[in-house]
């Protein structure tokens, strides 16, 4: 899966890691790229590539670093719905911010983003109200209420909106049952003001952009939020900055 194109790095010493690519090409952006709960897989790097390939420098920050890269059982709805509540919420941002500092400190490196698929979307999100240094931050179907509120989840996402310090961008799919279409409004009324779109997609339900997938991939939805998001992030971390 990370073949020499991808490099393994640790963002802290208390272990948080992922892979970069694109970071030793002299001056240019970066983005932090955060996945849905599988982790870095096949998928995710075909993405951080696909940045990479187009002038980024890529950090995806690996929620299992600790652990090896193993990611947790997944193999029933109940089994992912438990993974992403162990995700600590707290122990993320820090990650998170760590890992905006590294690439900070890369030579060449100009401006940073957030983007970030499924939970890693609301990471993204979350991100966008507490991370400092972020110049923007994409969602991709993130999470917006939490089922229940616990240590590891204290704040819902969509309540950490009237925080967010960065532009905004964000797709959702209208089917999603996860995330329900009227959450994107919601958020949508709660950015308004900001430099921030919110995009909704007919026909197309939770993960439509994970193209491995034939039951949800969505391929119009899909095109169009990638090119909303290649155009996002060249203009607010280059160009319009």
């Amino acid at each position: 899966m990370r073949h020499e194109r991808f490099t393994e790095v640790r963002f802290n010493a208390d272990g948080a890691g992922g892979v970069v690519v694109g970071a030793d090409g002299g001056e240019r952006p970066a983005v932090l790229l955060t996945t849905a709960i599988a982790g870095v897989n096949d998928y995710v790097l075909r993405q951080a590539g696909r940045l990479a390939d187009a002038g980024y420098a890529v950090a995806v920050l690996d929620y299992y670093a600790r652990e090896g890269g193993q990611a947790p059982d997944l193999s029933s709805p109940e089994k992912i719905m438990t993974a992403v509540g162990a995700l600590a919420d707290e122990t993320v941002m820090g990650d998170m911010a760590d890992a905006v500092a590294w690439l900070k400190e890369q030579p060449g490196v100009t401006r940073v983003g957030a983007l970030g698929f499924c939970i890693g979307g609301t990471y993204a999100l979350l991100a966008a109200s507490r991370v400092p240094g972020l110049s923007c931050a994409v969602t991709f179907y993130g999470m917006l209420r939490y089922g229940k509120l616990s240590d590891n989840k204290p704040v819902s996402p969509i309540d950490a909106a009237e925080k967010v310090g960065c532009p905004f961008l964000g797709h959702f799919g209208e089917t999603d049952h996860l995330v329900p279409v009227a959450d994107a409004r919601e958020l949508a009324d709660r950015l308004r003001g900001r430099p921030a779109e919110i995009y909704t997609y007919p026909g197309a339900g939770h993960a439509f952009h994970e193209d491995f997938r034939p039951e949800v991939y969505r391929p119009v939805a899909a095109t169009a939020a990638w090119a909303r998001t290649h155009e996002y992030l060249r203009y607010y971390l280059g160009e319009g900055a």
